[in-house]
């Protein structure tokens, strides 16, 4: 049995209980179907057949018969919703599982794969399985029970007419084999294919006001429309299949085999096969091609959810973000020891040898070209990637060690652009960090500012947008500084954290930093250089190298990169 198959069939025993009552009403229903035709059999070979009326028999034969309709009806329905309530459990259990999985994915399987992809795992890959679980566990067993009671009934009262019967069965079973050969690949394609258009639809709704800025509708359009086609065709094939292998195939066997069971009826005369026995066949016959139909029409269903199988398998099995076990409260003394690192394995080194120490109370800046590692190195202290080579040290404690969790809570990070979430301000800056109050979160808003910059002395319950379309870069700058600053932490991350700013607004900042610089330890990247004249240390970076550090007034004493560096944006800003 297909692999994918077993692991998900494994999340049904937390349900085992829901699906054995399940299965308890599934059988009751097939035994219910089943017997129907084996009374009416009976009933014409010794009575009607006989000539033998009698009211009451009637009467108790037709009450009978109602009886096990009525049983397979009622059995169907309980068992229908006990399988589709124990496959809505699973999916609510997977889809959860699987978002947490993605919560925990290391940053570098976030530069390796597409966010779209990932919105179409974790959504619509795991509403595919809901269709599984409810065909496979439900519909599947069902059908197959039921064929092979009426195959068992078949035997029990033709051995002869049974093999016919179990020859198209086997038969349809080869047919069935051989259309799923034929379509995983084409199943497969129309499912990276969706996952594409996913990809691209998020990336177009978020960079609408670029695309629409740069004239580039018509050019979007078109590449979401050759993906678009590319799904179509790749679906056509399965349904080709589908219109070639499956049920007009399944028509025809139903109809050889009916025919040659009614040819051997009527070669074998009355005389060797009763004629309940040859209604009860044709009966069994009638019910049995619709459960072969529907399993056949499932097989498209079952294939695309073992896909989505596949694929959702293959990002909880994807190693996660590591983690080690100490704990403590730091202080804020890091170290970085000769430290390298590469973003792909067989990319070349983003950082060299890579030397600094921090403390608390003490500011160190970095700064260099784009692309000279600045930013890296504050993604390695964060422990969002592992270095090559090296030590990157916490208190003296290896980074790698460290529960990442415990301590990024200490690390507070002001990003360039930061992302406002959807919600009140005050829900942005407790981002669900209970022990922070009002109070608290007043605090650090009039710290950085932002009253002056919202005209309101009170704006802790103003809505936000998503992203925070509704405030200016500088407000979102503001609001990530007094995320980042409400729980003190000991180290404090700045990535060109005043860069969308006014330049008053920058002063204030500025002010607000100086009067608690001794209570963290500051690293921070700048490219306006004015900015970080009172670091004390500033590390010059060019191609993952340190080639100057020191601070403000020694490196323009050296006057090397630093100082032409320093001496250009004077000239701009003059």
């Amino acid at each position: 049995m297909n692999n994918t198959l077993l692991r998900l069939l494994a999340y049904c025993r937390p349900h085992v209980k829901i699906i054995l009552a399940g299965l308890f009403f599934l059988f009751l229903s097939a035994l219910a179907e089943i017997s129907g035709p084996l009374l009416i059999k009976h009933f014409i070979d010794t009575r009607l057949a006989a000539g033998l009326w009698f009211v009451n028999e009637i009467s108790l034969f037709v009450l009978t018969y109602l009886s096990l309709q009525i049983i397979a009806a009622f059995s169907s329905y309980k068992q229908s919703l006990l399988f589709s309530k124990a496959a809505q459990a699973i999916i609510k259990g997977l889809r959860q599982q699987t978002f947490c999985a993605a919560l925990r994915l290391p940053a570098s399987y976030l530069d390796r794969h597409q966010t779209g992809h990932l919105i179409s795992t974790i959504g619509n890959d795991t509403e595919t399985l809901l269709q599984l679980y409810i065909q496979v566990i439900g519909q599947s067993i069902q059908k197959i029970v039921l064929l092979t009671g009426i195959l068992g009934g078949m035997f029990w009262l033709n051995w002869q007419l049974a093999c016919a019967v179990a020859l198209m069965m086997l038969v349809t079973t080869g047919i069935m084999q051989i259309y799923q050969r034929c379509s995983m690949p084409w199943s497969r394609q129309a499912r990276q294919c969706l996952s594409d258009l996913n990809h691209q639809l998020s990336e177009t709704l978020q960079g609408i006001p670029i695309i629409q800025s740069l004239v580039q509708e018509a050019r979007f359009a078109d590449k979401f429309a050759a993906t678009n086609e590319q799904h179509q065709q790749a679906r056509m094939k399965v349904l080709q299949l589908n219109g070639l292998l499956l049920r007009p195939m399944i028509d025809l066997l139903y109809i050889i085999t009916l025919g040659s069971l009614l040819s051997w009826f009527a070669l074998q005369g009355t005389s060797q096969i009763q004629v309940g026995v040859i209604y009860a066949f044709v009966s069994y016959m009638g019910r049995m091609i619709e459960p072969l139909n529907e399993l056949t029409n499932q097989l498209t269903q079952i294939q695309q959810s073992l896909i989505a199988g596949e694929r959702i398998f293959n990002l909880l099995d994807t190693e996660k973000e590591s983690s080690g076990t100490y704990q403590q409260r730091i202080q804020g003394h890091v170290s970085f020891r000769e430290v390298c690192f590469r973003y792909q394995d067989d990319g070349g080194l983003v950082l060299q040898d890579i030397n600094l120490e921090l403390q608390r109370g003490k500011m160190m800046a970095l700064v260099g070209h784009t692309g000279s590692g600045k930013s890296t190195i504050l993604h390695l202290l964060s422990g969002m990637y592992p270095p090559v080579s090296g030590d990157i040290l916490i208190e003296q404690h290896p980074l790698r060690d460290w529960d990442i969790k415990q301590l990024r809570s200490q690390i507070g990070v002001i990003q360039q652009d930061p992302f406002i979430f959807a919600g009140t301000v005050a829900e942005n800056i407790r981002f669900g960090r209970a022990q922070i109050s009002d109070d608290d979160i007043r605090q650090v808003l009039t710290h950085v500012q932002w009253f002056e910059s919202m005209n309101a002395q009170d704006a802790l319950s103003m809505p936000l947008q998503e992203g925070g379309k509704n405030l200016s870069a500088g407000q979102r700058q503001l609001l990530s500084f007094a995320r980042a600053l409400v729980t003190h932490p000991p180290i404090l991350i700045l990535d060109e954290a005043t860069a969308n700013v006014d330049s008053q607004t920058e002063h204030h900042l500025q002010q607000a930093i100086a009067s608690i610089r001794h209570q963290h330890a500051w690293l921070i990247v700048a490219h306006r250089l004015s900015t970080i004249v009172d670091a004390d240390e500033i590390l010059v970076l060019q191609h993952g190298k340190v080639i100057e550090r020191g601070n403000h007034n020694a490196l323009l004493a050296a006057n090397q990169h630093y100082a032409t560096l320093y001496q250009l944006q004077q000239m701009k800003i003059s």
